[in-house]
C-alpha cells in the first residue's frame, strides 16, 4: 500500500492486541501438506476441530499446530465474497484507494473493480475490517442454519497471535501485537535471505512495473513472479501448515486490537504491491481503524473456531 510508505521515517507500529488465548498452545495434529484445490466439495457437517474439511462455499480449512482453530488455506476469494454480497445485498464500502493512470488515489473503485482485472479465485481486496466482520457473521449464521457447522462453532478473523503461529513464528501469546511488532528482522515467508527467490510468492517484482505503475515507485529487481497484480489463490507453494499466501498477494486483517489506545486493527503478510524488505517481514504489522484501509492490497483470511469463553 503506497500510503504506508510514510512509515519508513516514523517509529515502527506494533500490531493487534485483543484476545490472545494462551490455551492455544495446546498441541494439535499436523495438517495436511498436500495442495488443496478449488473444487466444490461439501462435507455434510464440520468434524470436531481440528480435522481438515471444506465448507459449503468451497473454502478449505486445516488445523494449525499449537492453535485451537482451523485456518482457511487461502485468502477469501472474490467468489466467496460475491456469494456474501449476493445473499445480503451489502454495498461496497466507500473511499477505496487504488491506482489509475499512474496515480494512487480515491478513484471510485471497490472490491468489484479494484482498478485491475480479477478472476473468481483471486483474493478479494478493497475491504475494511468492518466488511470482514459482516462476512464472518453471514457465513456463521448461514452454516449454523444449514447445520453445516455445529452451533458452538463460528467463523472469524484470526487473532494476531494465531496468525503468527500459522506463519511459523514462535511469539508469546502474552502482550499486545504492538509489543511484538518487528520483534525480529529477516523472518520472511520464504526464509531469511533477501531478495525473495523465484516462486516465493506474489510481491512487487518487475512484472508489477507495467504502464499503470508510477515510474518513481520501486520494485524488487530481478524478481518475476508472473503476476502484475493479484494472483489466483494457491498459485505458489504453501507453508509447512498447508497455508497459501501467508506472505504476499494481499494484506490480511486480524481480529484483535493493535494496542490499548488507538482502537486500530492489525494487517499482516505484505502484498503484491510491496517491495520493501521491512514490510515483507512476517513480524511486521500495519495498523488501521476498522473503517479505514480500503485499499487495492487489503484482503483477509478466516478461521473456524469455538467462541471464546
Amino acid at each position: 500500500m503506497r500510503r504506508f510508505l510514510s512509515r519508513l521515517v516514523l517509529p515502527i507500529v506494533l500490531l493487534v492486541g485483543g484476545f490472545l488465548l494462551c490455551s492455544f498452545w495446546q498441541s494439535a495434529p499436523a495438517p495436511e501438506s498436500n495442495a488443496p484445490d478449488n473444487r466444490e466439495h461439501v462435507e455434510p457437517r464440520s468434524p470436531a476441530l481440528p480435522a481438515p474439511w471444506t465448507n459449503s462455499i468451497g473454502m478449505r480449512f486445516v488445523p494449525v499446530e499449537g492453535t485451537e482453530v482451523q485456518f482457511g488455506v487461502w485468502d477469501v476469494r472474490v467468489r466467496d465474497y460475491a456469494a456474501f454480497v449476493k445473499a445480503t445485498g451489502r454495498k461496497p464500502s466507500q473511499g477505496m484507494w487504488s491506482l489509475r493512470g499512474q496515480r494512487y488515489g480515491q478513484h471510485g473503485d471497490s472490491w468489484k473493480n479494484p482498478g485491475f482485472d480479477q478472476g473468481p479465485t483471486h483474493p478479494v481486496c478493497g475491504v475494511n475490517w468492518n466488511d470482514t466482520q459482516a462476512f464472518c457473521a453471514w457465513l456463521t449464521d448461514k452454516e449454523r442454519g444449514e447445520k453445516v457447522i455445529a452451533a458452538d462453532l463460528q467463523y472469524r478473523l484470526p487473532t494476531d497471535w494465531e496468525w503468527s503461529r500459522a506463519a511459523g513464528l514462535n511469539e508469546p501469546c502474552e502482550g499486545r501485537p504492538k509489543d511484538k511488532d518487528e520483534s525480529s528482522s529477516g523472518a520472511y515467508a520464504w526464509g531469511s535471505s533477501w531478495p525473495p527467490p523465484e516462486k516465493a510468492g506474489n510481491y512487487a517484482g518487475t512484472d508489477t512495473a507495467d504502464d499503470a505503475w508510477p515510474r518513481n515507485w520501486k520494485v524488487i529487481e530481478n524478481l518475476r513472479d508472473g503476476f502484475a497484480r493479484t494472483s489466483p489463490v494457491g498459485s505458489f507453494p504453501p507453508n509447512q501448515f498447508g497455508l497459501y499466501d501467508m506472505g504476499g498477494n494481499v494484506w490480511q486483517w486480524c481480529q484483535d486490537d493493535y494496542d490499548d489506545v488507538r482502537g486500530t486493527k492489525p494487517l499482516r503478510g505484505g502484498s503484491w504491491a510491496d517491495s520493501v524488505s521491512r514490510f515483507l517481514s512476517l513480524t511486521f504489522r500495519l495498523d488501521f481503524s476498522p473503517q479505514d484501509s480500503l485499499d487495492y492490497t487489503t484482503g483477509f483470511r478466516v478461521v473456524l473456531s469455538r467462541p471464546s469463553k
